[in-house]
């Protein structure tokens, strides 16, 4: 009993602190770090797991999604990324996250984010039922966003980013600004363009939080929809089909 109590003990350590709210986002403390915020790709320490490609046939999903919760059990150190496989499937997203959580995984990411990034409907679906469905203080960490995503989806409640889409961007001579990727030959504005897409990151996150504690975070989800189409359909689809979901943490005046 007093075994069980203290791994109870440690999983609760680990576990992000929510602070506060402003809708669905939340500010929390994971270790050192106030969230949402980003962490370096190239530090990044995640569990062994199988890659499965998103469009796959759920029989296929299914199988990956068990070996890499398999692997995810003989992983010694709790502390570590855990992915959240299982393909376009929502039901198999929850499924492995829950699975995790049993685990004592306190931390989550999502496999497939590029693809994800490209369908919004079930960006926002998978998304919404694995944070639904799971422990709020668990933490989840989507890599690989645009500057320009990273809002609304702290909006809906990912806590963590990564430098991964800054470096990528930066290795094909691309641009990061807040609203887009540009070419960099077209805009002669800095000799490492790795660093200043970081920069972008890193002031993106300072104005999601600095929304945060003044709960108007939802104004500059709307403002970033405004620039871009895509982001406009996110933002239609979120108030569409999830306005359940939003009202749940949005405070009423």
């Amino acid at each position: 009993m007093n075994i069980n109590k203290k791994n109870l003990k440690d999983v609760e350590n680990k576990m992000m602190k929510i602070k506060a709210h402003d809708g669905p986002a939340r500010i929390g403390q994971q270790d050192e770090m106030q969230t949402p915020n980003i962490i370096n790709y190239k530090q990044l320490d995640t569990v062994e797991n199988i890659a499965t490609p998103f469009k796959i046939q759920k029989e296929i999903a299914e199988e990956n999604m068990r070996k890499t919760i398999e692997l995810a059990k003989k992983e010694e150190d709790k502390t570590k990324i855990a992915v959240i496989q299982g393909a376009q499937y929502t039901d198999l997203r929850v499924e492995c996250a829950k699975q995790l959580e049993k685990l004592n995984y306190t931390k989550l990411t999502f496999a497939n984010t590029d693809e994800l990034q490209r369908n919004p409907e079930k960006l926002l679906e998978i998304i919404i039922n694995v944070r639904e469905n799971i422990n709020p203080n668990t933490t989840l960490y989507f890599p690989f966003a645009t500057t320009q995503i990273i809002p609304i989806l702290a909006y809906i409640g990912i806590d963590i980013f990564d430098t991964s889409r800054a470096i990528y961007e930066a290795k094909n001579d691309n641009l990061m600004t807040q609203t887009n990727i540009y070419p960099a030959s077209e805009y002669d504005m800095t000799d490492d363009l790795e660093k200043e897409n970081i920069k972008q990151l890193e002031y993106t996150i300072c104005e999601i939080q600095q929304n945060m504690k003044n709960k108007t975070l939802r104004n500059l989800t709307e403002q970033r929809a405004a620039t871009h189409p895509e982001l406009m359909t996110l933002h239609r689809l979120l108030d569409k089909n999830h306005q359940n979901y939003l009202q749940k943490y949005t405070q009423l005046y």
